[in-house]
C-alpha cells in the first residue's frame, strides 16, 4: 500500500466514531442485571425508560435537549459537552453514545441516587417515567 494511501485510511479511521448499539429489550434487561448489578423488581422500569427515551439506541442524542445515550442523560447537569470529562457524572457527553454503556450506567446510577434523595423516587430523573409507572412487567416477559 502506498504511503499516501495508509495515511489517508488511518485519516478516515480517526474520523469515524465509536460503534453504536441497538439493544434488544430482553438483551438490555440480562446486561442491567448481570453485568451491573440492578435490582430485578426494577428492571422492567430502566427497560421502559430506555425504550421510551432511546428504543434502547446508544447513538440516541437529542440536539434540543442535549440529552445522551440509551437513558437519555443530560448535559445540562450529568455530562461536559467537550472533550474534558465533567460536572455531576464527570463524564464527556459523547461517551454516553457509544455501545459501551458502562459508564452510562455509572451515571444513571448517580441520577437514579440524587433523584432519590430529593424526591423519595429515584426514576423522577426520567421524564418518560410517567409512562413507566405502571404494568411495564412486558418489558423483562419472557427475558428470565
Amino acid at each position: 500500500m502506498p504511503p499516501s494511501t495508509f495515511f489517508f485510511v488511518t485519516f478516515l479511521l480517526c474520523l469515524t466514531t465509536p460503534e453504536a448499539k441497538v439493544f434488544g429489550r430482553c438483551e438490555l434487561a440480562r446486561a442491567l442485571r448481570y453485568n451491573y448489578g440492578f435490582p430485578l423488581d426494577q428492571l422492567p422500569t430502566w427497560v421502559c425508560i430506555a425504550n421510551y427515551e432511546s428504543l434502547y439506541d446508544t447513538s440516541a442524542f437529542n440536539r434540543v435537549s442535549g440529552d445522551h445515550g440509551i437513558f437519555q442523560i443530560s448535559q445540562l447537569c450529568w455530562c461536559s459537552d467537550d472533550k474534558h470529562p465533567g460536572k455531576n457524572c464527570n463524564a464527556v457527553c459523547s461517551k454516553f453514545r457509544d455501545d459501551d454503556i458502562a459508564d452510562d450506567v455509572a451515571c444513571v446510577k448517580k441520577i437514579f441516587a440524587e433523584n432519590e434523595r430529593l424526591s423519595g423516587d429515584g426514576f423522577d430523573g426520567w421524564m418518560t417515567y410517567q409512562s413507566c409507572r405502571d404494568n411495564v412487567g412486558e418489558f423483562t416477559t419472557g427475558c428470565f
